[in-house]
């Protein structure tokens, strides 16, 4: 009897805490899904219990993701931000230098220039090459005046490479003295007979790094030079090896073309460009460019 009395008690007390824990449900205090019912209904006691065990623990393991969420949200958006969007409206007004110093207005110019000679001029050596001949009289002067400078830098750097090399002709200063001297010289800053002195000069200093090395990149840069030089039938010999050695170099055949064209020999030219042809070089967007210039030149004779 005392049994029957104490599981009457307990489905009563089971009653409750069911009728508690539905009325919560209803007012949406309790997230207690449709499955979650019946083991909260059928099973006495306990399966209230596990119920709220249940939803306990998925309130704090969702708190838990829902934090790292909006963190990972935040740090995202702070990323975001501190990017810095290019402002495409501040480059309407921008065009290239060379264009600037011609067509511009003169403030603009004289400000280009003085902008070129604060920052770091030997970069714009070409642009103030160009400017020396402005019509800009002020814009022609500053360029000459930063030209001037260049070049005097230039020359006494060249002068301290040649003393050293001169003192002590080891490989490091041969290369060095050789490599400067090779920049000056495509730079444009030698002239008229020092210009052609200094050919020369880089012409022997490659020679001697030939008997050093044999690669094929300093031996076109040697025939090259002699080419520069004028001493056509040096480098016609040093070409024609390079062709026999390297015969898959672009820049070989592109030097025996234009070594080709310095003899004015047109039969040279049109057998340069059949072996070009027949090797199947690769060739750069710029050699296949002077390449189709020579070809339609030896079509159109």
């Amino acid at each position: 009897m005392i049994s029957l009395v104490v599981a009457a008690v307990l489905l009563l007390i089971h009653a409750l805490v069911c009728l508690v824990l539905w009325t919560l449900m209803k007012l949406g205090l309790l997230p207690v899904r449709g499955h979650m019912l019946a083991v909260m209904v059928l099973v006495p006691l306990w399966g209230p219990l596990l119920v709220v065990l249940l939803i306990a623990r998925s309130a704090v393991s969702g708190a838990d993701l829902k934090d790292a969420a909006l963190e990972s949200l935040r740090i995202n958006d702070e990323l975001r931000r501190s990017i810095l969007v290019h402002d495409r409206e501040a480059d309407a007004g921008v065009i290239p230098l060379e264009e600037a110093l011609i067509v511009n207005d003169p403030a603009d110019r004289r400000r280009l220039m003085l902008s070129m000679l604060t920052e770091e001029p030997d970069a714009y050596l070409a642009q103030l090459q160009a400017a020396k001949l402005n019509d800009d009289v002020e814009v022609a002067h500053y360029a000459a005046t930063a030209v001037a400078q260049i070049s005097k830098e230039s020359d006494l750097k060249l002068q301290q490479l040649e003393r050293a090399f001169k003192t002590d002709p080891s490989s490091h200063n041969l290369d060095a003295y050789c490599d400067f001297l090779g920049a000056y010289l495509d730079s444009g800053l030698a002239e008229g007979r020092v210009a052609q002195i200094q050919r020369q000069q880089y012409a022997r200093l490659l020679a001697r790094r030939c008997e050093r090395e044999d690669g094929p990149a300093l031996r076109i840069r040697y025939a090259t030079a002699l080419a520069d030089a004028g001493v056509i039938d040096k480098a016609e010999d040093v070409a024609s090896q390079l062709v026999i050695d390297a015969p898959d170099e672009q820049d070989v055949w592109m030097l025996s073309l234009r070594l080709a064209v310095m003899r004015r020999d047109g039969d040279e030219v049109h057998r340069v460009i059949e072996a070009i042809d027949k090797q199947h070089v690769y060739l750069s967007a710029a050699n296949r460019e002077e390449l189709a210039f020579w070809r339609n030149g030896e079509e159109a004779r």
